[in-house]
């Protein structure tokens, strides 16, 4: 078994006397693409990007152990224009993996058992995971008269206000595999801001679901949709776009270097690095996380660093275990489980990583990764490794009928990474995006510290 809180990699150097067109700091997925498409669109344009770490990639890691492919961060994309773009750039289109179909098959943990989710309109109708009435009221979404009563209201409130109390379970599972967060909290304007347009534009969230998929077809103008699976990954995981974004950049980057102050000279941005050495930009784009940009601003401007401290993040726990193909109970097999809020299991859920992507587990093998921990349980990071793997196994015997002693392969503490869009955020992001306008103009604060947690719309040119 291994086990870590942080992952390694080669150190790369830049001179950190110099100035640059265009400084990136951070070297997640953000940074890496925001660097690669400014040089792809200007090849003589001088950029540099600074990373803390020693590894370029940020969460998206992977790890090859006895086998499998463990994913430390994201489990997979889901393919969009901005993904096809960097993949075909970058010349790596050979390396997609397609996720299995079995990807479509989900399930609900209730009351230590399993329940499919719906796949569609017609399968919704008979789902065990909604009484008559419920499915009733859902079916009423349209006529919904009632409106927020706050413009920061919580996703729980909003989907009981527009589809019934019935369904804010099964939002608090959904949110606990995106967000590893609490639905009470989070913001639904935010987090899900599609959803809260569609009722301000249209009175309904069906209605503007309906209307928005209308006008991209007409927007099409008749052209079918792009064929593309439901979810990807790449042959060695996801840390391969990553490493593929860091050796395209070549020596522009460098691991290792922590910016400990940004500060203005002259025209340009002054960006300190830990240790001795500056560079200086006529552009700056800070792709760390909020907690870490608000380090950088501490002593140049308080305010905003501030505001970009009071963005929370959730940590995440994750055991992966190895175990012979037919380890769990016949039939569960697909993307994974989330268990509901007041099961007796602090597990938010688990995924079945290598039915996903079958080339990720050796031949009659199979791998789950089963998460905890989240902004509901934080306490669970504080557990040893054996009590998280004794939690993992008991979880995946009570519910996914687990017949065997699982291979442990690893254990993975990710320490404040997620981002929490809690009730608010949309608000101090105006507040933050305002005042990088009038008092740092030509900064860009970029990666999913802000308002898009999925890791492809980081991509984007």
């Amino acid at each position: 078994m291994t086990t870590s809180d942080t992952t390694t990699g080669d150190t790369r150097t830049v001179d950190t006397r110099t100035t640059v067109d265009l400084l990136v700091i951070g070297a997640g997925p953000a940074g890496l693409a925001r660097a690669f498409w400014a040089t792809r669109d200007d090849p003589e344009r001088s950029v540099a990007v600074l990373e803390s770490a020693t590894r370029t990639g940020g969460w998206a890691q992977s790890l090859g152990v006895d086998g499998y492919t463990l994913e430390l961060g994201p489990q997979a994309l889901r393919p969009d224009d901005p993904l096809d773009a960097i993949v075909a750039a970058l010349g790596i289109e050979a390396e997609v993996l397609a996720a299995s179909p079995l990807a479509k098959k989900r399930f609900i943990g209730r009351d230590q058992r399993l329940i499919p989710t719906p796949s569609g309109p017609l399968s919704a109708i008979g789902t065990k995971l909604l009484p008559f009435g419920a499915k009733l009221r859902l079916l009423k979404e349209p006529w919904v008269k009632e409106r927020a009563a706050t413009d920061d209201e919580s996703l729980a409130d909003f989907v009981g206000r527009r589809f019934g109390r019935h369904t804010v379970p099964l939002v608090q599972a959904m949110v606990s595999g995106i967000y590893a967060g609490d639905a009470a909290r989070l913001e639904a304007g935010a987090a899900f801001p599609l959803l809260v347009e569609a009722e301000r534009a249209h009175g309904s969230v069906i209605k503007g679901l309906k209307a928005r998929a209308k006008a991209a077809r007409a927007a099409r103008n008749g052209a079918p949709r792009p064929k593309r699976p439901a979810l990807v990954s790449f042959r060695g995981g996801l840390h391969r776009l990553m490493r593929a974004l860091t050796d395209a950049l070549g020596d522009r980057v460098r691991t290792g270097a922590e910016v400990v102050a940004i500060t203005r000279d002259g025209e340009r941005f002054a960006v300190d690095v830990a240790g001795g050495g500056r560079i200086t930009a006529r552009e700056l784009c800070v792709a760390a996380p909020a907690r870490h940009a608000a380090a950088m601003f501490r002593s140049s401007d308080p305010e905003l660093a501030a505001e970009l401290a009071a963005i929370p993040f959730a940590s995440l726990a994750s055991v992966y275990l190895g175990m012979p193909q037919d380890a769990l109970a016949d039939g569960v097999h697909g993307f994974g489980f989330l268990l509901e809020p007041g099961e007796p299991s602090p597990v938010l859920g688990g995924l079945l990583a290598s039915d996903l992507f079958p080339d990720h587990a050796p031949a009659g093998r199979r791998m789950c990764r089963v998460m905890m921990g989240g902004a509901r349980h934080p306490q669970l990071l504080e557990q040893t490794d054996a009590e998280l793997v004794d939690i993992a196994i008991d979880t995946l015997r009570r519910y996914a009928g687990l017949r065997v002693d699982p291979d442990v392969l690893h254990v993975e503490r990710v320490r404040s990474g997620i981002p929490q869009y809690e009730r608010g955020h949309v608000a101090r992001l105006r507040r933050i995006r305002e005042r990088c306008a009038t008092q740092w103009p030509g900064l860009r604060l970029a990666g999913n510290s802000y308002d898009a947690i999925a890791m492809v719309p980081q991509l984007r040119r």
